[in-house]
């Protein structure tokens, strides 16, 4: 009964139980789980039904401007029109196709289309969560408490199977089950995923499609079929084009070479201790237990392709190239400029969160602006998202880490940043918890200091949109100021980064 209780204070702190769960540890957990699923569906449907309230009795709509975009799009389509007719539609077609039932059923099924996808997002996140953690505790080797097995110190574990002749105690709780757990819930319970998901945004399924391929990726092993979920993701979102380095990383024989240096060098030191022996899976040829930095390594020789990342890429241009090419056939140029070409051109000159709003505010009525001005914009973000595709892709714990440090490079750079963007950075934070050895105070220290930097810069945007006061200025002082948060966040989370800081 020890066990019990000891999984009933560690979910003490979860949402409200509707009913009684099994006694038993691991069941309880199991049970607590699916309330959570429940429940926080019941919450995004109580906002989604809130929002049809909300949009009748006041003049600032509840619903985002973009979801009234996406079903004017899907109108078109049914009327056998293209969605590009829609003045300021700029995804992709698919998401018109999926908000089809919009017109043909209720308005709000999109809504509830989001909020359905979120709670598929919270079990991927879950499951990528576990499936690391066995892998590093399995490297490590440390035992599996679920299977009472006995160490593998000093001999090769196979595949992490029951012990012959017994049976999994099901009053133990796997050690991956809490964390794991724990990750599931910051995403089910996130105000700002929640709020941005009920108001009609689409990027849950773009987020959908980013945990996907991280799953099949790192949980499947299915290499061919990552690549063809990457490049689906690519089209309904162009922004995970920035983990294709990434990812081509992490398949390539050089691939985990900082913790395999570093365990090397810890049981060398130890004086005779018998070396533990990863699966053949996550098995590498041993090397000199040298310094090794991005800075000193020949870059071209990890870009020599081995057959894993010949599938990865076939994959990802099978799916991308046909999903293009389907509907440039269909919608024409119309659809390349609008979906991809006016990304890179956008010039938007109303006030946002990113640091260049306001350069592009005094520069809109320039026609001709200096290619240097775009070089100095993009370069610093090129530079850090090669650097960390380097830095981290080439371990294998830390494909997840470098997702995170680079949709943070991607938008604190980015020339547009609005609060829905943040739901990208707020899908992947949650897979990197276990592995930022960060303090609570700290933790808690970051999380106000990103939420003030956003309230100051709310106070002078609130006076400019609902007062005409002209607070520019104002705003672009404290658009720096969030950047420079974004930044300190950041370098903090790489400062506690359990691999990097890990001592031999």
């Amino acid at each position: 009964m020890e066990a019990v209780q000891k999984a009933k204070q560690r979910f003490r702190q979860y949402p409200v139980i509707l009913a009684k769960c099994s006694k038993e540890a691991t069941d309880y957990a199991t049970c607590v789980l699916k309330k959570d699923n429940v429940m926080s569906l019941v919450i995004r449907l109580v906002l989604v039904a809130y929002g049809i309230y909300h949009d009748q009795i006041s003049s600032v709509a509840y619903t985002d401007v973009d979801y009234k975009v996406f079903t004017d799009a899907a109108r078109h389509i049914i009327n056998r029109k293209s969605p590009y007719e829609r003045h300021t539609y700029r995804y992709s077609p698919l998401v018109a196709i999926f908000l089809i039932p919009n017109v043909l059923l209720h308005h709000s099924f999109g809504k509830i289309l989001f909020s359905i996808v979120d709670l598929i997002d919270a079990i991927l996140i879950k499951n990528i969560v576990q499936n690391t953690l066995k892998e590093y505790q399995l490297y490590k080797g440390e035992p599996d408490k679920s299977q009472n097995c006995p160490s593998i110190t000093g001999r090769t574990r196979k595949k992490s199977k029951p012990c012959k002749g017994k049976k999994p105690d099901k009053k133990v709780v796997d050690s991956t089950e809490v964390p794991s757990n724990v990750s599931m819930l910051v995403w089910l319970y996130n105000p700002l995923t929640i709020a941005i998901g009920t108001r009609g945004n689409c990027d849950s399924i773009a987020v959908f499609f980013v945990l996907a391929t991280l799953y099949v990726l790192q949980c499947k092993k299915w290499c061919f079929i990552a690549g063809l979920i990457h490049g689906i993701s690519i089209h309904f979102r162009l922004y995970p084009i920035i983990y294709s380095l990434t990812f081509y990383m992490y398949l390539s024989k050089h691939s985990f070479y900082s913790t395999e240096d570093r365990r090397k060098a810890r049981l060398n030191s130890g004086g005779g201790t018998k070396e533990i022996t990863a699966p053949p899976e996550i098995r590498v040829v041993p090397r000199k237990t040298e310094k090794k930095t991005i800075f000193r390594k020949k870059y071209l020789l990890y870009l020599v392709p081995n057959f894993s990342q010949i599938r990865l890429v076939q994959g990802c241009i099978l799916s991308l190239f046909s999903l293009v090419g389907v509907f440039y056939m269909m919608y024409g140029h119309e659809f390349v400029h609008e979906t991809y070409l006016y990304h890179f051109t956008r010039r938007d000159s109303r006030h946002n969160f990113s640091l260049y709003f306001y350069l592009q505010y005094l520069t809109a009525w320039i026609k001709n602006v200096g290619i240097w001005q775009k070089v100095l914009v993009i370069l610093p973000q090129i530079v850090l998202l090669v650097v960390f595709s380097f830095r981290y892709g080439l371990n294998r714990f830390s494909l997840n880490f470098s997702v995170l440090t680079q949709t943070i490079v991607m938008v604190t750079y980015n020339t547009v940043l609005t609060s829905q963007y943040f739901v990208w950075i707020m899908a992947v934070l949650p897979l990197c918890l276990w592995q930022i050895k960060i303090s609570a105070n700290n933790g808690l220290f970051l999380v106000t200091v990103w939420f003030a930097a956003q309230g100051a810069w709310l106070l002078p945007a609130y006076f400019l949109e609902f007062h005409g006061q002209n607070t520019f200025l104002f705003i672009w002082i404290q658009s720096v100021s969030f950047f420079c948060a974004n930044i300190a966040i950041l370098g903090r989370l790489i400062m506690y980064f359990m691999p990097v800081k890990e001592k031999v």
